[in-house]
């Protein structure tokens, strides 16, 4: 595995509650507030060697050879395509463990494939999950989610059919603080810290769209939310409100807006941080509880699923799970990774609200050969070492 760095996922409530992509009948996130007795119970079992399944990479494809190995990795298909296959790079996996692939388009499920392994695979080896469809896929996005046991471990988004063939129009998507109620929309591509409300705007809708409409919002490369459309107010003029009780996080947002399955808008904003000054930060209350090394967590919450990993076998998909109590946006957190005593990366959280509630990141390890590899994981709040943790990285077999 290349040494892919880790992308920024706040499967934490953001800001009371912005980050579960789950979409539900109005296609609005729901807003999971962990119960004090989930979030706070401590967990005093240790992992110190890997028995639990590894899943260690995930790759989408159309054919694979006789080990299942793929032949090749594809996020897009085209039209015809009717033999689809999610490969599982696993290690660790005792026998009896299964694995689903749910296959959906948009949030339907048109499928799902299912493994159980029958003899234990102790090194790493691949696992093909199959799909396939009776007619040719139509054009759109799709994603498949992986399941290990019932627990879920990761997705992959798709699409079928190129943007030409899915026919998407040119479409206006501009963004204001409020619906014009008359006049002119005041569009805004910039809005100032603490905004909790964000309207996006389609106009020149087709007259004979027939598709029901929905959107995708993202910030910084992670999905945020989808909604509905908001009440009709205007002739060929539809919008989509993101409205949140606290400020939306600093960094720059995405929105695609759907008939259907079919991409039909796209934009961007930003959400401006706050401005730097020469003056010393006032000390807050926040603190840093807990932090764990985990295989997975709970989507939409980011609480820690299972025990500790003190140990693993590369390459491997890790979380790192942070507790915090009374953080504030002007907070900082920093997330630091060492590897044989070198710092290996470093990623930076700032600009959320949390009274206590935990914030999780991935991070993907990458395949280690020779010798066990030390690694070591710091958290720091406002610059000062809150937390460490050690673990322990295995070669691949």
């Amino acid at each position: 595995m290349s040494k892919a760095l880790p992308v920024l996922v706040l499967t934490v409530v953001l800001l009371g509650g912005c980050t579960a992509p789950v979409v539900q009948s109005q296609r609005s996130a729901p807003t999971p507030t962990p119960a004090a007795a989930s979030v706070l119970t401590p967990d005093t079992n240790t992992e110190a060697r890997p028995l639990d399944p590894i899943i260690g990479q995930l790759v989408l494809t159309t054919e694979v050879g006789n080990d299942e190995a793929p032949r090749e990795q594809r996020s897009a298909f085209p039209l015809n395509a009717k033999q689809l296959y999610l490969v599982v790079r696993a290690s660790e996996m005792p026998a009896g463990t299964r694995l689903t692939a749910v296959w959906l388009r948009g949030t339907a499920e048109i499928g799902r494939s299912e493994r159980e392994i029958r003899e234990p695979i102790e090194g790493a080896r691949w696992i093909a999950l199959g799909f396939q469809s009776a007619t040719p896929l139509p054009s759109g996005e799709y994603s498949v989610r992986l399941f290990l046991d019932d627990r879920f471990v990761d997705s992959v988004v798709f699409t079928v059919g190129s943007r030409r063939e899915q026919g998407s129009e040119e479409t206006g998507l501009v963004f204001a603080a409020e619906f014009p109620e008359s006049g002119a929309i005041q569009a805004m591509s910039e809005f100032p810290l603490g905004t909790t409300r964000v309207v996006a705007i389609l106009t020149d809708v087709p007259p004979d769209l027939r598709e029901e409409l929905w959107s995708r919002w993202s910030v910084n490369g992670s999905v945020l939310t989808e909604l509905g459309p908001d009440e009709l107010r205007m002739a060929f003029v539809r919008s989509f409100t993101l409205q949140r009780s606290e400020p939306l996080p600093p960094g720059l947002y995405s929105v695609q807006v759907f008939a259907g399955q079919q991409p039909i808008a796209e934009g961007s904003f930003v959400v401006v941080g706050a401005t730097p000054t020469p003056e010393a930060p006032v000390a807050g209350n926040a603190v840093v509880e807990d932090l764990r090394i985990v295989r997975a967590v709970e989507p939409g919450t980011g609480v820690p699923v299972g025990a500790r990993v003190t140990q693993v076998r590369s390459p491997a998909r890790l979380y790192v799970a942070v507790l915090v109590r009374d953080l504030q946006p002007s907070d900082v957190l920093e997330f630091v990774w060492e590897r044989a005593g070198q710092e290996w990366n470093r990623q930076t959280v700032s600009g959320l609200t949390l009274p206590a509630n935990w914030v999780s990141l991935p991070f993907d390890l990458p395949a280690e050969s020779g010798e066990p590899v030390e690694y070591a994981v710091s958290v720091l709040l406002n610059g000062t070492l809150a937390q460490r943790v050690s673990l322990t990285v295995l070669p691949g077999a």
